[in-house]
This record gives structure tokens, sequence and C-alpha cells, in this order.
């Protein structure tokens, strides 16, 4: 089989080759990638620009400008008769390998000023392309290391026109500066790692706050807790309280069944609106449950008896009469005889006995 041939052509001095069994094309036996501007490279440069932020995207991008012009200064510029043939061969190859074509348009060594012009470069293409203005600094940094070398010392580059904003070139224009690409360079590490260092310091403080705020919320846990325990504690007291005092009004008015249909009720203390009240509806529980005929009201252990307290007594006699049940009065004192005569209490069809004795014999008389 016979050996396939490498081709090769040489545009404007410059010589492309391709080594088909390696699968390489090399540019003056370098090699070399072949890239689509506004597609391919715009892409991958767009893909850089968002992990690095624009400022860091377009420093590196500087200095992989500068770092490009050690060989082209030492093979190419210096052997030229004069540095401006040197850099005018230069910013033709450029144009040929499709990086855009420069010019040297003002050096000026006494001023130390110098002017560059770039047409077709490859940055602005693919900006416009992107519908981006960055800046064209991959070339820039090229042409700031051209400069250093001219003038012998740190150079700035300050673009004054932009192809990716609609102009019809970029233009460089290079002048000295106290602050070298290195120190640009430190600047921005500084930066990094200050701002690293604030983001740790920040980072702490949140993990701080976040520790405090969760003792906090621990202690508010156990402060409800606790708090919960109290209230617990309380509403058991109170329920025993309205228990113990619900044991003490039965005991205060017990209501006792002496006889089958007759049940007795002995009054004890003051005959207050109050007590009156629950009294009367315990007795009338107590007549609906036992279906009593006959209520004894025991009067030995009551107070003595004012206008009020009969009254009182006379709202249980009436209550009870609703439900069906005859009152009887026992224990009646001669003080509260006169007391009630006094007031005129309306007492008819009430039978009033000296003893619980006398007043069961006649309730059960009665019963038949």
């Amino acid at each position: 089989m016979a050996e396939q041939q490498s081709p090769s052509i040489t545009v404007e001095g410059v010589e492309f080759s391709w080594d088909i069994e390696r699968g390489l094309m090399l540019c003056w036996g370098q090699p070399v990638v072949l890239m689509w501007t506004e597609s391919t490279m715009a892409g991958f440069m767009s893909g850089l620009q968002r992990i690095l932020g624009t400022e860091r995207f377009n420093l590196a991008l500087e200095g992989s400008g500068r770092e490009s012009t050690e060989g082209e200064w030492r093979d190419i510029i210096q052997r030229m008769p004069t540095v401006e043939e040197g850099l005018s061969f230069v910013g033709r190859a450029m144009r040929t390998v499709g990086l855009g074509e420069f010019e040297l348009i003002e050096l000026d060594r006494e001023a130390r000023r110098i002017r560059f012009r770039v047409k077709q470069s490859w940055e602005g293409i693919y900006q416009r392309a992107l519908g981006v203005d960055w800046g064209t600094w991959s070339i820039a940094g090229k042409l700031a290391g051209y400069s250093e070398r001219i003038l012998g010392v740190p150079c700035q580059v300050v673009q004054t026109s932009f192809t990716a904003r609609g102009d019809a070139f970029d233009e460089f224009e290079v002048t000295p500066t106290e602050q070298t690409y290195a120190a640009r360079l430190a600047a921005i590490v500084d930066t990094e790692a200050a701002t690293r260092e604030d983001l740790r310091e920040a980072l702490a403080r949140v993990r701080d706050e976040v520790r405090e705020r969760q003792r906090m919320e621990a202690r508010l846990r156990e402060e409800i807790t606790e708090r919960q325990r109290i209230e617990d504690e309380l509403r058991a007291k109170l329920e025993l309280i309205e228990r113990q005092e619900q044991a003490i009004s039965e005991l205060s008015t017990p209501i006792l069944q002496v006889w089958p249909g007759i049940v007795a009720l002995p009054i004890v203390g003051p005959v207050d609106g109050e007590r009156v009240a629950r009294m009367t509806e315990s007795l009338l529980a107590r007549i609906s449950q036992t279906h009593a005929r006959h209520v004894i009201l025991d009067l030995t252990g009551a107070d003595a008896l004012d206008e009020a307290a009969a009254a009182n007594l006379l709202r249980i006699v009436s209550a009870a009469r609703l439900l069906g049940a005859a009152c009887l009065l026992s224990g009646i004192s001669p003080r509260m005889s006169a007391t009630l005569v006094a007031i005129n209490a309306p007492l008819a069809g009430v039978s009033a006995f000296g003893t619980l004795e006398a007043a069961l014999q006649a309730a059960i008389r009665n019963l038949g």
C-alpha cells in the first residue's frame, strides 16, 4: 500500500502542513487547531467567562497573549532589520492564521507611547456572534508584551475602539505603568484569598449563630416543657379543688333517703342565696332519681332565719312542689316560727314539726 504523502502550503511566508498519519495540522512545524470562530470558539470562550468571571477571564487572556510573544520576539522580530519590520511581518502572519491583522500605527520612543490597530480580530468576531463586549485582551496582551520589550518598562494597554461594538477595527494605546501585570495578577489572587478568608469567617459566624440558635431553641423547648408541666400540675390541682368543692358541697347538703318515697335534707348553717341554689339543684336531682313524694327539710342545725333566708327556704319548697313532692319542715325553733309569721311567709300546705322523727312519722302516714 503506497504511503500517503503529507500535503503542505506556504501562504505569505507562513508554512502550513498536515501529518495525515498522526492526524495533525502544523504551522511552521508546530501543531495547531482549526476552529469555527463564531460557533466552536465562541462557545469555548463563553464557558470560560462564565466560570472565571469577566475580570479574571480578561486577565487570563492578557497573560496568555503576553507569554506568546517570547518566541515571536526571539525567533522573528529580533532577526528583522528593524523592530517595525518585525512587527509588520508578525502582524501579517496573524492575518494568515486567522487571528486578525495588526499594524503598528505609532511608535514614539521619546514620549514612550505606542499605538496599534487590529483588523478582523478573532476575539471581536466571536464576541459579536455572542452579542457581548469583553474586550480584545488576548491580542492586547500580545501588544503589551511587544511594547515592554521595545520600551524596556512595564506597560499597560487601553483599548480605544472595539469591533465587538461595531467599530471598523480594534485600536490600542500602550503606555508605561508602575503596576506590572504580575502585580495585578497578585492583587487578584490576594483579593480571592481575602475573599476566601472572609467567606470562612462568615461561615464560622453563621455556624456560631446556628449553634447559638439551637441552644436558644433547646432552652425554649425546655421552658415550654416546664411551663406545660406546671400548667398540667395547676390544672390537676384545680380539678382536685373542684372535686373537693363538689364533695364539700355534697357533704354540706346531704340528701338522705330515710324511707321509700321520702327524702330528708338537713340544712346546717346559713341559708344564703348561693347555697340554696346548690341545695335546690341537688334536691331536685334526688327527687327525680328516687321518685320521692315527700321531702323533709330539717332546720335543726340552720342559722336563725331572717327575711332573705326565709324567702330562700320557700324557693326550695316551691321547686320541690313542681316535681310533685310535698314538703315538711322539721326542727323549727320558736325564733324561726316568729320570723316566718312576721314576714307572713306563704306556707299553706306545708306541715311543720318540732323534730325530724315527728316529720318522718307524718310523711309515712301520708304515704298510706
